[in-house]
């Protein structure tokens, strides 16, 4: 059945499954603090739920990509409906929602770095890109604005997140702020950082 996946395919499920890795850790916060009883039932039963099987057992391979992007929306409704339903009543909850993502961002960044060397720029975007879920591939959401060892700009063309925070009465601002904290996490003990400039467009400079 690996036949008929390519790398692209890989690439994409492995984005979901960190996302949905981000979901399972909040889920666990949400459980020992006990913001949300029954949370983990609820979002399986409004959202679906994610295999984290090998690949090439679960999908169908007569429809990669309508698969694919089923997944994309779930993993994306999960989230916002776990985070959403946890900051509902109390919005400081947030900051321990932020916790987690930086402590996921500093755990992922000491796995990528068993393999890859991030010494550029340009090498920490395509590691930043290989881990965010934005869409398919096809749609092009990023668009590099400049590109050099010492620092690489890009924008979004559009925000194609903010349909699944709207659907359960949630704040878009919310998600880029866990996105942020997440690249804060994962660059913390790289030579570079993650800023939001005046004109909204992403910076990963060398420090």
């Amino acid at each position: 059945m690996s036949a008929f996946l390519g790398p692209i395919h890989y690439w994409l499920y492995n984005k979901i499954i960190i996302q949905e890795n981000l979901v399972e850790m909040i889920l666990k916060l949400n459980e020992i603090e006990g913001y949300v009883p029954e949370l983990q039932k609820e979002v399986d039963r409004e959202c679906g739920t994610i295999e984290t099987k090998p690949l090439e057992e679960m999908i169908d391979t007569g429809n990669i990509h309508g698969w694919l992007q089923e997944r994309i929306i779930i993993v994306e409704k999960r989230l916002s409906f776990v985070v959403t339903a946890i900051v509902k009543d109390d919005a400081k909850r947030m900051e321990e929602i932020l916790d987690v993502a930086y402590q996921m961002g500093e755990e992922t960044y000491a796995q990528v770095t068993e393999t890859e060397t991030l010494d550029t720029a340009e090498k920490v975007y395509k590691a930043i890109n290989d881990m965010l879920l934005d869409g398919m591939p096809c749609d092009r959401i990023n668009e590099l604005l400049e590109t050099s060892e010492d620092q690489v700009v890009y924008r979004q063309s559009r925000c194609i997140h903010e349909a699944y925070w709207v659907e359960f009465g949630g704040l878009i601002m919310n998600y880029y702020d866990i996105r942020r904290k997440f690249l804060q996490g994962f660059l913390v003990k790289s030579g570079f950082e993650f800023v939001v400039d005046e004109q909204d467009n992403f910076r990963i400079r060398r420090k």
